[in-house]
């Protein structure tokens, strides 16, 4: 294969699509091009400090939430119901996308949510469906589940 030449080009490193890049090289003969606007988890801040210590820290989300070199600086169009207000919105520009600047927190849906979707026609997002795996992945904490 010619040095430029990919079965796959994924444009956006965040939660999805660098999941996805390590499931197409799986298979050895995919290769697979992963492009990010943004920069990993080791920009430098203020003073030189390394930003990756604010990341991984539920107590960093405060700097780094709009933060220019971790964010785009979206803002909202103000709304009638906000009182004309407009707010930032904020969206990750690093590698792991907004999964990088979400304070590491996590909220699960309420059953309505999926139930929702199932009542619309998607077959296996019920509640009961996606419980389970909710309970996985908050036991996960370190390497492969059983």
């Amino acid at each position: 294969m010619d040095v430029g030449e990919y079965d796959y080009i994924i444009v956006g490193a965040g939660g999805a699509g660098c999941v996805l890049a390590d499931r197409l090289t799986a298979n050895a003969r995919h290769s697979v091009l992963l492009i990010e606007a943004g920069a990993d988890d080791r920009v430098l801040g203020k003073g030189g400090r390394l930003l990756n210590s604010l990341i991984h820290i539920p107590a960093g989300f405060a700097a780094t939430m709009h933060h220019p070199a971790l964010t785009w600086g979206y803002k909202s169009e103000p709304a009638p119901e906000t009182g004309n207000r407009s707010f930032n919105v904020t969206r990750g520009r690093v590698v792991g996308g907004s999964t990088s600047i979400n304070g590491l927190l996590y909220v699960r849906g309420t059953r309505g949510d999926y139930d929702g979707w199932r009542d619309a026609g998607c077959a296996g997002w019920g509640w009961d469906d996606v419980l389970p795996y909710f309970r996985k992945s908050e036991r996960q904490s370190q390497g492969d589940d059983d």
